[in-house]
């Protein structure tokens, strides 16, 4: 089976980060090595909760990865707490990316024209560096809007994050600064939702259709699948395809009260497997 590092955090209610990837991916038949960056009672969108970084262990841990002679056929990155993390995550990549290693970044940072709790600018100016290791990265609107537009006073601007003509020129921006293969996620159009794909200067749109509200960890199980099905051999576009189709189908079968618990994809983990 391909291996893959996944570096996120754990949390303990709200279907995300670890939680989300561990059963997804696994169920994709790719075998996954969880670094945490953190633990978290539960993710941080709801009104309160209680965290402890792991700074301090990553180091040592890796040192034992070392120590195993482990090699990865990907690498999917998340949630971080701190820029010494992105500093340590940044040498892991360096010293465990092979030839053909897969570096996915999900630069989670922000959302709905607003800064996640405990980010800054000054933060996510060291997300955008880091944004260059990867192969793919996975931004959603508001995230690519502050990834391309450092000095815009608009980048936390809903309307013109989410306005395609911005899109279309952040994504070229970035492509012009070295960044080849960008999906962001969430792009709301006409009832529906579609991830545009930029794909070495070719744009295109996977469209799904849009149900339910909000929910929770919608961002790590997109970017579980689309890195699952990336290390089984599809192409961005199907693999894409292939994570939108698993969410649309799993909010379907999803019934809670509160979004921040996240969607049911204990239910749907045999379609996952039945369309892979």
């Amino acid at each position: 089976m391909k291996k893959c590092a996944v570096i996120n955090d754990m949390s303990g209610f709200g279907k995300c980060s670890l939680t989300a990837a561990i059963p997804i991916m696994s169920a994709m038949e790719i075998e996954v090595h969880p670094l945490l960056t953190a633990v978290l009672s539960n993710q941080t969108a709801y009104e309160s909760f209680k965290s402890l970084s792991l700074t301090d262990t990553m180091r040592p841990f890796i040192e034992e990865w070392k120590k195993l002679g482990a090699k990865f056929d990907g690498i999917l990155t998340g949630f971080v707490t701190d820029k010494t993390q992105l500093e340590i995550i940044s040498d892991f990549i360096d010293t465990f990316k092979g030839e053909n290693t897969l570096v996915v970044a999900d630069p989670v940072m922000a959302d709905n024209g607003a800064l996640y709790d405990g980010y800054d600018m000054n933060m996510c100016d060291v997300i955008r560096e880091f944004c260059f290791k990867a192969d793919v990265i996975t931004p959603n609107t508001t995230e690519l809007a502050i990834l391309a537009n450092k000095d815009n006073p608009n980048v936390l601007d809903e309307k013109w994050v989410n306005d395609y003509s911005n899109i279309e020129e952040s994504l070229n921006s970035l492509y012009k600064n070295g960044i080849a293969k960008i999906v962001v996620t969430g792009y709301k159009e006409n009832g529906a939702i579609s991830n545009i794909i930029f794909d070495d200067g070719k744009i295109s749109k996977v469209t799904n259709e849009k149900v339910g509200g909000y929910y929770s960890g919608t961002g790590d199980v997109f970017a579980s699948v689309l890195t699952g099905s990336l290390l089984n051999g599809k192409s961005l576009v199907d693999s894409c395809k292939c994570a939108g189709k698993f969410i649309t189908d799993t909010i379907k079968v999803t019934d809670v009260s509160d979004g921040n618990d996240g969607i049911a994809f204990e239910k749907t983990l045999k379609e996952l497997i039945s369309y892979e």
